[in-house]
């Protein structure tokens, strides 16, 4: 019991840091325990996130994370009746890149979670946490630089922190702890 306890209180507080480390202004990830990547579109859109971005080719040209039979896109409308009915929670809060509250999706116990446009149903970004889930090459949270460049070729940008990948109205970022690897991945949409 007093485990559980622990365990849910430091659940908890691992995620209220995510969402506090995802409104940081900086361009480069900051290297810390928790490593995460700004979700706001840098230097393309100094104002609020658009309403209701959907792209009509996004699910055949933007990158796709799959998870139990579901893809999940960006620019896409969210399916809920796709996902399985235990395996997330979903709540309104506030958007670093928006005043207005958006929907997220928490899954299998902070494993990734997606966060909806502001005012919308269509779906910004997915954050995979750990290496529960892979992406549909087969990265996961642990994997080198080497290993991503494998799988996708050479990125659009890369630092010794990160690697950016582009393909339709999506990207797809995987964050490099100081080790060389994969310490979290995130499909955004681009607007």
């Amino acid at each position: 019991m007093r485990f559980t306890k622990a365990a849910a209180l430091i659940l908890s507080l691992s995620i209220a840091g995510m969402s506090l480390a995802a409104c940081s202004n900086e361009p480069e990830p900051v290297s810390s325990d928790i490593n995460i990547i700004s979700t706001q579109a840098q230097g393309k859109n100094t104002g609020a996130l658009p309403h209701g971005v959907v792209d009509p080719n996004a699910e055949s040209e933007n990158f796709v994370f799959k998870y139990k039979g579901c893809n999940l896109v960006v620019n896409t409308v969210v399916d809920e009746s796709k996902f399985p009915d235990d395996d997330y929670v979903d709540f309104e809060t506030t958007s670093c890149a928006s005043p207005e509250l958006t929907r997220r999706y928490e899954f299998k116990n902070g494993t990734f979670w997606m966060e909806l446009y502001p005012g919308s149903e269509s779906i910004y970004t997915i954050v995979i946490c750990n290496d529960i889930v892979s992406t549909a090459e087969g990265i996961y949270i642990g994997c080198t630089a080497d290993q991503v460049r494998e799988a996708y070729g050479e990125p659009a940008q890369s630092t010794d922190a990160l690697l950016l990948y582009e393909k339709g109205s999506s990207e797809l970022r995987f964050s490099l702890n100081t080790n060389g690897e994969v310490d979290q991945i995130f499909y955004v949409g681009k607007y």
